[in-house]
């Protein structure tokens, strides 16, 4: 995505001399629909991913606006439930297997940990973006969401408003479409993106719903996950979602488009069925 212009998530930044960013949170829920759901909703941990690392690293002179990023890996895992509404954290960059990461430490407004979110990405500084991208978006293969064949709204675990974006489920597969009618405002409550590609809250919102479709609806909390990137999704085009594993009260999956292997997604489990 291209950085922050309009609008900003975070505010009161406080630079520290080690190079860590406090940060304040919008309470604006018309402007950040997402950030009412559920704190350790999947969709909203990796949609204030983008927007807090961006900031943060606009308010440490490290990030030109001008240039599109891209998320190439997180990693996340949720504090206790029960905790209220984001309203802060800290933001520092780390190191995390060899590599130059960040880590953001979300907070309520009693100060109770809600998630650590960890992360790595990259900036086309050189790049023209959206000439390299173009023949990607013209080669995928088209479909409306209108005419899709989803899943049903329990199996899935939608909330009222909510869009479906799978099929029903073909042994340990389901496909999956997304297009600006479904994913997109005002299509979808509180889904947003840059329009260029599926972002990553919008693959975070399909393995939730296909994580439903595994459990035939039954409910569940989603303690930990972690995202790897490695090819972008094209809205607009059908893609597959596969689970290729499934141990210890987590679940592995695999987003596949054109014969491609785009993200590579594991959520862990909560039972809340038998809570």
């Amino acid at each position: 995505m291209p950085g922050a212009r309009s609008k900003a998530f975070t505010s009161n930044h406080v630079v520290h001399a080690d190079g860590s960013v406090d940060f304040a949170c919008s309470q604006d829920d018309r402007l950040w629909p997402w950030s009412t759901l559920d704190p350790h909703h999947p969709g909203a941990i990796q949609a204030l991913s983008y927007w807090v690392s961006v900031e943060s690293a606009m308010a440490l002179g490290k990030w030109d606006p001008d240039k599109w990023s891209a998320l190439t890996w997180t990693r996340w895992q949720c504090g206790d439930p029960g905790v209220g509404r984001l309203a802060g954290g800290t933001y520092t960059r780390s190191t995390i297997d060899g590599k130059e990461s960040f880590s953001i430490y979300l907070r309520d407004a009693a100060g109770r940990d809600i998630c650590r979110l960890d992360g790595r990405g990259v900036v086309f500084r050189t790049r023209d973006f959206e000439k390299w991208r173009k023949p990607d978006k013209q080669a995928a293969p088209k479909a409306l969401s209108d005419s899709f064949a989803y899943a049903s709204d329990a199996l899935l675990g939608l909330a009222p408003g909510e869009r479906p974006f799978l099929s029903p489920l073909h042994g340990d597969s389901a496909t999956a479409l997304i297009d600006a009618a479904n994913g997109m405002p005002p299509g979808h409550p509180w889904l947003d993106g840059s329009g260029d590609h599926v972002n990553s809250a919008h693959l975070a919102e399909v393995a939730r719903q296909f994580t439903s479709l595994l459990r035939g609806g039954q409910p569940f909390r989603v303690t930990g996950a972690e995202m790897r990137f490695d090819h972008y999704v094209e809205l607009g085009s059908p893609f597959e979602v596969e689970r290729v594993d499934s141990n210890g009260g987590a679940v592995t999956m695999q987003v596949r488009q054109a014969g491609r292997d785009c993200t590579r997604i594991t959520y862990h489990l909560q039972d809340l069925a038998s809570a």
